[in-house]
């Protein structure tokens, strides 16, 4: 007896809303252009860069807000065909609709946490920086002093292991780009075009 299909459409997107994971900055550092969209964009407000002759914005996305795109009849072609890791589990019918919620809520709760201690590490490209940054810290304390800085380091860590095992394709963020670099992260070179 086979299993019934539990697949749902790709227009159902009922876990996106609230999220906005993947527009705030919290799993990606840049977004790639679409041809032909490059003049929409710059009307709309984004700043465009260029990377190896491929034209990108960087997150957060300004039309992000809370949880929510403030353009999405009028969204772009990356962010529309954009699904993380966790949309696709959806639409495949390996998760429902409260766990995938209770994912998301996860994720919130650790970078909450992560946020106590480090008020811009909800970016990605922050949390990198911060876990080299205290990585060599840890290098010249003591033992008393080594733990708190172990402790921040720690949930750090977890945020992203979350973030890799229920949002990202890849299972590493560790080479995140920095707010000066424009090399790409390990999850966004696995990333089908468009790239995230």
């Amino acid at each position: 007896m086979t299993e019934p299909d539990k697949s749902r459409p790709l227009q159902d997107t009922a876990p996106c809303v609230g999220c906005g994971l993947c527009c705030d900055g919290t799993l990606y550092v840049r977004a790639q252009v679409a041809e032909g969209e490059e003049q929409r964009m710059l009307e709309s407000g984004l700043e465009l860069l260029t990377h190896q002759e491929r034209p990108f914005f960087r997150q957060p996305c300004p039309h992000h807000s809370a949880g929510r795109c403030t353009i999405y009849n009028e969204r772009f072609h990356v962010c529309h065909a954009f699904r993380c890791k966790l949309l696709k589990r959806y639409h495949a019918g390996e998760i429902d609709l409260g766990e995938a919620r209770s994912k998301i809520d996860g994720a919130f709760e650790l970078l909450r946490e992560v946020n106590a201690e480090d008020p811009s590490a909800d970016l990605s490209a922050e949390r990198v920086r911060l876990r080299r940054e205290l990585g060599q810290q840890l290098l010249g304390l003591d033992q008393n002093e080594r733990a708190a800085i172990a402790r921040r380091l720690l949930k750090l860590v977890a945020a992203d292991v979350y973030l890799d095992r229920w949002f990202r394709e890849e299972s590493s963020s560790e080479e995140a780009t920095d707010s000066n670099s424009c090399r790409k992260t390990p999850t966004e070179r696995t990333q089908r075009s468009p790239v995230r």
